[in-house]
């Protein structure tokens, strides 16, 4: 059976080489230190993964090699949607023929598709998948944001859906999904600002980008919530907010890649179509860093 997912899971960032190839030395290193570093479970080619940057065959290794290095440690759940179903239905196969514990399936986006559709997209791939499917909520990019009646009807199509990330940013829709869907479907967070008072209303935990560069404290937010402790995870909560605020606001993965540099983690260099942060906004986000107390090069 399945172990059932929770906590904090990294959202994966993919390192390039000098070339602009992945670098799968940097990434096999990265994941041994998310692991020792406590994470819950990982999830590579997601959004801070960079995967809209990526070719198929780099989003099926990035996968491959994430799932082999984390050797059974933590689950892995790949981000495998897509803007075809078909290719959807590739990735989640080939995933779980890897050995993904689950997979994170973003909805189609450029061209929205409709609430029926997006129900027969999840349905289909999670036939093909054969293992648990996280449906990821993104709606500031997908221009379709998934309710809660949403997931009733979905639900009533497949059983293959298990887990939601819900990152529409609303900290009113996390409760409402964690309150009134708890029954059906675990509720994972995925807005760095409000994954604080989500852990203290029951949230599953969260996917986020954060814990490439401050594993330990995201997951004692998360563990410190769990055991009652809100003071002490406000404490921690409250030191890097203003740098998950600043992630939020300029550019996900890029600033994630910045902030591992600014502590002392090389994740190298955004791929194209996207770049590095303008020289104010790397010094801005610096300062914040400093101001939190993070410094994983001392580590």
């Amino acid at each position: 059976m399945t172990k059932k997912l929770g906590g904090i899971l990294a959202a994966v960032s993919t390192p390039f080489a000098a070339d602009g190839s992945v670098d799968e030395g940097a990434l096999r290193n990265h994941v041994d230190f998310l692991i020792e570093n406590g994470l819950h479970g990982l999830v590579p080619g997601g959004s801070t993964g960079e995967f809209a940057a990526l070719t198929l065959a780099e989003r099926k290794r990035v996968n491959e090699v994430v799932i082999d290095q984390a050797a059974g440690r933590v689950p892995v759940a790949p981000q495998t949607g897509s803007t075809s179903t078909a290719e959807a239905v590739e990735l989640s196969k080939h995933a779980a023929d890897a050995g993904a514990a689950a997979v994170l399936v973003v909805q189609p986006f450029y061209e929205p598709p409709t609430r029926p559709e997006i129900i027969e997209y999840f349905a289909t791939v999670g036939a093909a998948a054969g293992v648990p499917v996280i449906a990821y909520n993104l709606p500031g990019i997908t221009g379709v944001n998934l309710d809660r009646a949403f997931y009733r009807e979905l639900l009533g199509r497949t059983d293959a859906v298990k887990y939601v990330k819900d990152t529409s940013g609303s900290i009113e829709q996390a409760f409402d999904l964690i309150f009134n869907l708890g029954d059906a479907i675990e509720t994972f967070v995925g807005w760095d600002t409000i994954v604080l008072p989500a852990f203290a209303a029951g949230a599953a935990g969260s996917i986020w980008g954060a814990p490439n560069f401050a594993p330990k404290e995201c997951v004692a937010i998360y563990e410190l919530a769990k055991q009652g402790r809100h003071a002490e995870a406000l404490e921690i909560f409250k030191r890097l907010w203003n740098v998950l605020d600043f992630l939020g606001k300029e550019g996900y993965a890029v600033s994630t890649k910045a902030a591992a540099s600014a502590v002392g983690i090389d994740l190298g260099v955004p791929r194209a179509p996207y770049g590095e942060l303008p020289a104010e906004k790397k010094d801005e986000l610096t300062k914040l860093i400093a101001e939190s107390g993070l410094n994983y090069a001392a580590n």
